[in-house]
């Protein structure tokens, strides 16, 4: 295994876990998506009779019966465990594709990207102060996402609140970016244009 086989390779493997971690996440703020658990409880259910029916239709060796039985056992349980891990990251794929789209067109070049954009693992926005907070898994430096503020910004309309910080609980683990931010850009201060400060200086002379 070569180096990049093995970076893609833990790319991959930290991008689902960030999707299932994000899922998690989402179900929390966003009690309304548990509902999706209602029509999954339905689909294991019909799982179940359906195993129950088929293991009473089936007539053979009771050896070989009592086998079909485990393995119908162990597939009733897996199957869903499997189901319910990837409903959970479809919902982490779905919260963060926008986003990660924004920056891929953001650090949209090859020394930036690496064909390894940054994961979305985190995101939350506070109902009362509109704030949303944005914690990417990313190899790209601090130093990059400091020059493309302005970018990220025009890109997906907003307005940064503070500054770019490291990520966890310390705010000191490199590969994780922290961005809070809220809605619309903010128009720059343009001081005192030059006419009004030169009829400002020829006012000056009379007093």
């Amino acid at each position: 295994m070569n180096n990049n086989e093995f970076n893609e390779q833990r790319y991959n493997r930290q991008k689902q876990f960030c999707r299932f971690i994000l899922g998690i996440q989402q179900l929390f703020a966003h009690p309304l998506i548990n509902l999706v658990w209602i029509i999954f409880a339905g689909g294991v259910v019909a799982l179940i009779i359906a195993e129950k029916r088929l293991l009473l239709s089936y007539d053979a060796n009771p050896l070989f019966e009592k086998i079909i039985e485990i393995c119908m056992n162990v597939i009733v349980i897996i199957f869903p465990v499997i189901c319910a891990i990837g409903l959970i990251q479809f919902i982490g794929f779905i919260t963060a594709i926008r986003d990660e789209a924004d920056m891929s067109i953001v650090f949209g070049d090859k020394r930036d990207v690496k064909n390894q954009p940054s994961i979305l693992r985190y995101k939350k926005t506070d109902r009362k102060t509109g704030v949303t907070k944005r914690e990417f898994y990313s190899a790209i430096p601090m130093e990059r996402w400091q020059e493309k503020k302005e970018s990220i910004c025009d890109r997906m309309d907003i307005h940064i609140i503070g500054d770019i910080t490291y990520g966890g609980r310390h705010r000191n683990i490199g590969n994780r970016i922290i961005i809070e931010s809220a809605k619309g850009r903010k128009s720059k201060d343009r001081g005192v244009l030059y006419p009004a400060k030169l009829f400002t200086l020829f006012m000056n002379c009379f007093y």
